[in-house]
């Protein structure tokens, strides 16, 4: 949850009409309000991705490969608190599996750039080194290293770990995917990251797709906060997507969430 507002995107050019199962933009309008003893706020954000090839989901409409594998470009804008994110970024996979990346941020006050560096040692396998330059500051460091294990059909468990150049921060996530059948789906997600000098943070989260169209997901932390998602598509490019949470140790917090998302 703590990443949840970090450098959203949007996509700036549309594509032509979706196959059924098959996308090239991937964009969304998100809304959250904010509650907590008698103060409130909202986050606006807006955020996207066009890939150059199209993606094809596994199942669900909003599931696709563990390791992306397509050129994207990616842009956005995210406001709250009075403070107004801007950023934009992108991907290119090379032929000889060489990926470059690059990204910029910009709100009052700051902006950061950054540069990537990546190759596909195999499909299922890819390595990166990214640099983020701040306005004012040092250079930040990150190497990170994503695997697929395929499974059954389009089954599969992912991994990823991640650390800085002073190893003061690791992180390490995992996704299952999974069938069950009849147009139903499952999915785990989990990540554990370590700061020095903070307490470890860790979070989860599980999602059931009654059809591929149709879900619910719940997701907890370390913290103790906890979170309810629903979203349903109602045609092939249209969906929309409703939540609420809050925190065991703050009575006080509440958390709306409402989200439209457009795949074409």
């Amino acid at each position: 949850m703590m990443l949840k507002y970090a450098l959203p995107f949007v996509a700036v050019v549309a594509s032509a009409s979706a196959i059924a199962n098959d996308y090239q933009l991937i964009s969304s309008l998100e809304w959250d309000h904010i509650r907590y003893s008698g103060s409130s706020t909202n986050v606006r954000a807006l955020e996207g991705t066009y890939f150059l090839d199209r993606k094809t989901v596994l199942g669900p409409l909003d599931q696709f490969e563990y390791i992306n594998k397509t050129s994207n470009v990616q842009a956005g804008y995210a406001r709250f608190d009075g403070t107004n994110l801007w950023a934009v970024g992108g991907e290119y996979f090379a032929d000889n599996n060489l990926i470059v990346s690059a990204g910029h941020a910009r709100s009052s006050g700051m902006h950061a750039n950054t540069l990537g560096l990546g190759y596909l040692i195999s499909d299922d396998f890819v390595v990166r080194a990214e640099a983020t330059r701040p306005r004012s500051g040092s250079t930040s460091y990150l190497f990170s290293a994503g695997y697929n294990v395929q499974l059954e059909g389009n089954d599969y468990i992912g991994f990823t770990a991640s650390t800085d150049d002073d190893f003061d921060y690791h992180s390490i996530s995992s996704k299952y995917f999974s069938a069950l059948g009849n147009d139903r789906f499952i999915t785990v997600g989990a990540e554990f990251e370590r700061l020095e000098g903070m307490k470890n943070n860790w979070e989860a989260e599980v999602g059931y797709y009654f059809t591929r169209m149709t879900s619910v997901a719940v997701s907890y932390d370390r913290s103790k906060s906890y979170g309810f998602k629903a979203k349903h598509f109602f045609n092939h490019n249209w969906a929309l997507a409703a939540g609420y949470g809050s925190n065991r140790d703050l009575s006080g917090l509440n958390v709306w969430h409402l989200g439209v998302t457009g795949q074409f």
